[in-house]
């Protein structure tokens, strides 16, 4: 496994569980959005320079899709799920790896479908070990890449462009498929 948990942010895990009791926006959140903390950037400076591209997309970008932009699904293993909301509407994931290869975006796509609320908190970090080489961190951006591929062909995408008002389905565009047509 790639991850790691430090003593200091399980004495705040209470707290983070708290989150679920009161309601962000709306309603009450199903889906805690929670930092990293990449632990392998000191290993080369391939893993340096992803360190901190990383790094700036979970504290600034995240921050951003969660509020005021309102379009952070889930993106990765820190995440904390309200495991009842999940399992009422459908369970947490996509049943094929094959099909859905960013299975972890349509866990979020689902929740938002559904009426969950996805939210993100930086008071608490969890580590994690990130792709080192440059083999592995260019098959990593070829996955995000092909993730961002099948997007534009699911019903989920669809239907959250039909849910979301004007401003909210253009942030939803631009941070998911739509930055791969702009770029």
């Amino acid at each position: 496994m790639n991850q790691d948990n430090y003593m200091e942010e399980a004495l705040k895990m209470r707290n983070l569980l708290q989150e679920f009791l009161t309601e962000d926006g709306i309603r009450q959140p199903s889906i805690l959005g929670v930092r990293e903390h990449i632990f392998t950037g000191s290993v080369s400076s391939l893993a340096w320079f992803m360190s901190n591209q990383e790094h700036s997309f979970v504290t600034i970008g995240q921050r951003l899709l969660a509020n005021p932009l309102k379009v952070r699904f889930h993106y990765g293993h820190p995440d904390v799920f309200d495991r009842l909301f999940h399992l009422t509407r459908g369970g947490v994931s996509k049943a094929s790896r094959s099909i859905n290869l960013s299975e972890d975006i349509f866990a979020g796509f689902n929740s938002t479908l559904r009426g969950g609320n996805v939210t993100h908190h930086e008071y608490v970090q969890v580590g994690k070990g990130r792709d080192v080489g440059l083999n592995q961190i260019s098959k990593f951006e070829a996955k995000v890449a092909n993730g961002n591929g099948e997007q534009t062909l699911s019903r989920d995408i669809y239907r959250l462009g039909h849910r979301f008002d004007f401003f909210r389905m253009l942030s939803c565009y631009f941070t998911t498929v739509g930055f791969y047509f702009s770029t």
